[in-house]
């Protein structure tokens, strides 16, 4: 029987599939886009011993950027603002999003998560998540004596 931590990555996984889904049939905006919650795109992809998770957020210092970890799931979230330049200025066209983000991404792993690693140069965040192999995780049986 599936564990409830299983099924609730599974909708997290579903949650994102659709979200690409939807952004990617959205049309670009002509209007000044208000500031709203966003998700930055990322790659996952896996080596013999990582997890290792790129996310493009770019016009940030890291120090806005909170990664954290819990079982299954590695949470990147954060808030990029807009600068108000001059009064004067007047934009005909915003593509670039701004606001809060909060991107949930659903490990296929186990993770060491002692061992991660984030790394941000040139707008792109990398986190490194070290892969535990033979560590068991949810319901363990306690023998009685």
């Amino acid at each position: 029987m599936p564990k409830l931590e299983d099924f609730e990555v599974e909708i997290i996984k579903l949650k994102d599939r659709m979200n690409r889904l939807l952004d990617n049939y959205s049309e670009k905006q002509i209007e000044p886009l208000n500031e709203a919650e966003w998700e930055p795109d990322l790659d996952v992809l896996e080596d013999k011993d990582d997890i290792i998770v790129k996310a493009d957020i770019p016009g940030m210092s890291a120090d806005l950027i909170d990664v954290t970890i819990s079982e299954k799931l590695l949470r990147i979230k954060g808030e990029r603002k807009r600068h108000i330049g001059r009064e004067d200025e007047n934009y005909h066209y915003i593509g670039r999003r701004y606001g809060k983000f909060d991107r949930r991404i659903a490990l296929p792993v186990s993770i060491d998560a002692e061992n991660v690693k984030a790394s941000y140069k040139d707008g792109i965040l990398t986190v490194r998540l070290p892969k535990l192999e033979n560590k068991k995780t949810g319901e363990l049986k306690i023998q009685m004596e």
